[in-house]
Order: structure tokens, then C-alpha cells, then sequence
């Protein structure tokens, strides 16, 4: 009887806990905040508990007492991309949810294209426009109150966190901190680790929609992409302006040609792959004929040259094209428009798009008789179509020892300049490295090549930009974010 007794005792005990837990709160989804304060007459912002110097300080409108404040500093701070208004003193704010035009002078703003009333006429200062802090509130959809300090001006931006689902295998994604010495001090390398054979493991280029001299902040890719992990992918090589991307990936111009390359890449198969060699894009034409692409989202080549100029959306002019010339558009391997004796502007192309422009009467001829054509991209002797292209170097190490190959390019002073920095590396496992150090080092006197050689991870790396633009966010989390908003981005989708 006794015995009996225990045993039902303790199946109402495990029935007690069972219901307590079915019964118990399911914890909510963690959400992630950013806090900007600002001051009345204070130039100091506090965002996130960092001080962040602005160029236009808080002031108070004397007819309306209202603390008038930067909205595009404001803006800037949540993710949101600036932009001015071509021949208007307006300026746009965008994110993934909304667009806002402010013109100072108006008392109407246009949120996604309808007009909204604000309390307080903007104005404009220094290149700033100045809003009230209760209309800043309306248009970006933040949380406003005063400070604890009088004259304080207190917003804040709560986002959950995005709920992760779908096929990825999360463990392929790894995250590790290594201690190295660097010169005379020592530096913490964050290193994420990228098993690309994992299910569902790809890496994305992304850049900002507006292209090159735009971008977004680190938090507006995170909350468009939601990435497991994230970095910036500025080049470090700016005079030339290689981006990371392709010429088959949307558009988006993977290098000038006869641009020298040293690059970590993506092949089509998902294999990381390091290449080095002089850059250069063919035109195979359906009829058999086979055009060089002399310049790529640059002025277009003389008329006496033979060769094609590539145009993408990413190219911010615009040219006439003459009544002997052709310009076609290239989209999935067929012509969908001919252009002549007209004016051309390629940010009208859509997503996918390119241009291939012949100014020579010959080679417009060829052009105009073939229905499409096949482009191929080629760094050295390498066939690299439809390859994502993730950075142009310099190289720090190449076969697993220290290199450092920065004479080969035009901005070697900023190689000397102390600050942050951020790398991409590979091995020969198939896994691809993102590698980040708050510290700041320098890259001229090889230290930094010697110190990431030595943790034995990596055959290749290659450098990225540093400095403000040095972001890592890694499942959930922010390792490094960035002040600076960012053309380009590498990231690993979630889902």
C-alpha cells in the first residue's frame, strides 16, 4: 500500500511540473533598441552610450519654444539613407518601411508619398535641416521624451528581433575571439566562420540600392536581410572603386576593366577561391562574333576604338548616342532594346540589365545584327562568370604566410593610417572567414599579415575598409557596429 502510495505521489508530482511547464509564459522575442539623446546647444550626441559629434547642435524656435533638432543626423543613427533632393533644398529619408521628403521652409512633409502637417516650418543650416523633436517622432516613427537633463532631447528605436526560420543549418555559421600580438600591443581578432557546404548556407553581396556615393546603415541591411552574420564590404582599394558583386549579379559592376585584381571569391558552386591577374569582360554575340569591353561604368571609349563600353545602374551620367552608334540592352542573354540617335541615362536599367554601348560605326554594325550576346568575366586566365567577387585586396596572406601586396595599388597611404579593420579569409575546407579587430592597427609594415598567419586558420586574406565603416553583427547581436553608413554589405541570409 505504501508502495502504491509513492508511486502515485510521485506521478502527481511529474503531473504538477508537466502542467507547470505547458503553463508557463512563452518568453518573448528579444528586442533590440537604439537610444539617441541629444542636448540643446550641444554639438555631443550619446547614441548607444558612445559620443557622436554633429555638425549642426539642437536649438530652441523662439516662436514656438520647440527644441528644433537634426533629423538627418537623427535619421542616420536608425538606419535610415540620406539624400538630396537633385536642385531642391529638400532631402529624402529612407529605410525599408518608409521614404520621407523634407523641405525646409514647408510645413508639409510626404511620407511614402502623402503629404503629413508638422508643427514647426523646418529649417535648413549648414547643410542640416533642422525639424522639431515632436515631428521627428512623426516621420521616423521613434519613441520621443525629454531627458532627466534640462534641454535634453531623448529618442529611441525598439525592434525585436526577426524570428529565424527556415532551412539553414545554424551551426554552420561560427562565431570565436583570438588574441594575437600585433606590434607592441594586443589585439582581439573576431572570427566568424563560414562553413559553405552547410545546408543553406550562401553568402550575399549586397549593395545599396542607389549605388555607388549612396548608402545605408549597418541596422537598415539587418533589418531588410536579416542576416545570421554580417559585415561591411567597402573596398578597401576607393580610387578604383571595386566592388564586391559581379557582372552577372544584377547589374552590379564587379571592376573596371584592366583593373589588376587580387580577390577572395564565391564560384558558382558555392567554393571560395582566391584569384589574382588583370581584370577584362568578353562579348561573345549569338552570331559568332567576339567583342573586348574596353571600360565598364565609365566615360565611353573613343569612337576609333573597337571595343564595347559596359553600363550598369550603378552609372550616375548619361550620354547621347549617335545616329551611327548602337547602345543594346542585355537582359538574360538576349537584346530587349536598341538605342540610337538618342540620350541614354543607365539608372533607368532595371535589376539584371546591362548596356553594351559601340561607338565605332563598324562595331555598331556587328552590334545591331546579333539578337544577344553571352558575357564572360575573366581576372588573369580564369573564367570567373557568374562568380560573387568579394573584395580586391590587398592581400595580407596568401599559402598561409604573411604578404602584403599593397604597393600594387593607388591608395597605399591609407595602408599606413591606424584604425579598425576588417578582412575576408578562406582555407581550403570550403569555409569562408569573416574577420574583424576594433583595435587599430596599421597594415604597411606587415604586423597585422604576421599576427593572423599565426592562429594557422586561413590560406588567403584579403583587407576590407575599416575604420568607422567596421561592422560585424552575429546571430542576433552587433560585435561591432559601425557609425558610418555602408555601400556594400557580405551577409549570410537567415532564411
Amino acid at each position: 500500500m505504501l508502495h502504491r502510495l509513492r508511486v502515485l505521489s510521485r506521478k502527481a508530482l511529474c503531473g504538477i511540473v508537466t502542467l507547470m511547464l505547458l503553463c508557463a509564459p512563452v518568453p518573448a522575442a528579444r528586442a533590440r533598441s537604439t537610444t539617441v539623446v541629444l542636448t540643446t546647444g550641444s554639438a555631443r550626441a550619446v547614441v548607444d552610450g558612445r559620443t557622436v559629434t554633429m555638425l549642426v547642435p539642437p536649438m530652441t524656435d523662439q516662436a514656438s519654444q520647440q527644441t528644433l533638432v537634426p533629423i538627418e543626423f537623427v535619421a542616420r543613427q536608425f538606419g535610415f539613407g540620406v539624400l538630396s533632393v537633385p536642385q531642391s533644398v529638400a532631402i529624402t529619408l529612407s529605410s525599408a518601411k518608409r521614404t520621407i521628403c523634407v523641405t525646409p521652409g514647408s510645413l508639409a512633409a510626404l511620407v511614402d508619398g502623402h503629404a503629413v502637417g508638422l508643427s514647426v516650418t523646418p529649417r535648413g543650416l549648414l547643410g542640416e535641416v533642422l525639424v522639431a523633436a515632436a515631428d521627428v517622432q512623426l516621420l521616423l516613427s521613434v519613441q520621443y521624451s525629454r531627458g532627466l537633463v534640462d534641454g535634453q532631447s531623448v529618442f529611441t528605436w525598439v525592434m525585436p528581433d526577426p524570428v529565424v526560420v527556415g532551412p539553414v543549418d545554424y551551426d554552420a555559421v561560427t562565431f570565436e575571439t583570438r588574441r594575437e600580438q600585433v606590434f607592441m600591443q594586443t589585439v582581439d581578432f573576431n572570427i566568424v566562420r563560414i562553413d559553405m557546404t552547410g545546408k543553406g548556407i550562401h553568402v550575399l553581396s549586397c549593395q545599396s540600392m542607389g549605388g555607388l556615393g549612396t548608402a545605408r546603415f549597418p541596422s537598415t541591411y539587418v533589418s531588410s536581410l536579416k542576416p545570421l552574420v554580417l559585415m561591411n564590404a567597402t573596398p578597401f582599394n576607393m580610387t578604383s572603386y571595386i566592388m564586391s558583386g559581379s557582372v552577372q549579379d544584377q547589374g552590379t559592376p564587379v571592376y573596371y576593366s584592366g583593373t589588376y585584381v587580387s580577390t577572395i571569391g564565391i564560384d558558382a558552386d558555392n567554393t571560395p577561391f582566391y584569384v589574382e591577374g588583370t581584370a577584362h569582360v568578353v562579348v561573345r554575340l549569338n552570331t559568332g562574333k567576339e567583342l573586348s569591353v574596353a571600360r565598364i561604368n565609365q566615360s565611353p571609349a573613343a569612337p576609333s576604338s573597337l571595343s564595347l563600353s559596359l553600363y550598369s545602374n550603378y552609372y550616375t551620367g548619361g550620354f547621347s548616342v549617335g545616329a551611327t552608334e548602337a547602345l543594346v540592352v542585355l537582359q538574360q542573354g538576349k537584346f530587349v532594346r536598341l538605342i540610337c540617335g538618342k540620350y541614354f541615362t543607365p539608372r533607368t536599367l532595371a535589376a539584371g540589365q546591362v548596356a553594351l554601348y559601340a561607338r565605332n560605326s563598324a562595331t555598331a554594325a556587328v552590334l545591331r545584327m546579333s539578337p544577344g550576346a553571352d558575357l564572360r568575366s575573366y581576372v588573369g586566365t580564369r573564367d570567373c562568370t557568374g562568380s560573387t567577387f568579394v573584395q580586391c585586396g590587398p592581400v595580407v596572406v596568401l599559402g598561409g604566410k604573411p604578404y602584403v601586396d599593397y604597393r600594387k595599388y593607388k591608395d597605399i597611404s591609407r595602408t599606413a593610417k591606424l584604425g579598425s579593420r576588417a578582412f575576408i579569409g578562406m582555407d581550403d575546407q570550403k569555409h569562408l572567414y569573416f574577420i574583424v579587430t576594433p583595435a587599430k592597427v596599421r597594415l604597411q609594415f606587415g604586423d597585422v599579415s604576421l599576427a593572423l598567419s599565426r592562429l594557422g586558420l586561413f590560406t588567403n586574406v584579403v583587407t576590407l575598409d575599416g575604420g568607422s565603416s567596421t561592422t560585424l553583427y552575429y546571430k542576433g547581436q552587433y560585435i561591432i557596429k559601425g557609425t558610418r553608413a555602408l555601400t556594400n554589405v557580405l551577409c549570410v541570409p537567415s532564411m
